[in-house]
């Protein structure tokens, strides 16, 4: 058994996160269609526990549409680059 804490519940509003795409996921061989990568605008809890995330506000940072989505299809939490 293992209690690996899911990284999604780490994600705060103004991340850079990696998307699962839901639409292309069984299309293995365009690689970069698979995620998305997109802005938290808003993080949104659940009724049980409202510190716990189960939905996140985003925008996608290719295009710019605001979309909500479920907080488990995050699979990163993008870190910038120190230069």
């Amino acid at each position: 058994m293992s209690s690996v804490t899911p990284e999604f519940l780490f994600v705060r509003p103004g991340d850079y996160v990696a998307i699962k795409n839901e639409e292309n996921c069984e299309d293995f061989k365009k690689k970069n269609k698979n995620y998305w990568v997109g802005q938290v605008i808003d993080c949104i809890g659940g009724a049980r526990n409202p510190n716990s995330w189960t939905l996140f506000q985003v925008a996608n940072i290719d295009n710019g549409e605001i979309t909500i989505i479920n907080a488990d299809i995050v699979e990163k939490i993008l870190k910038p680059s120190e230069s």
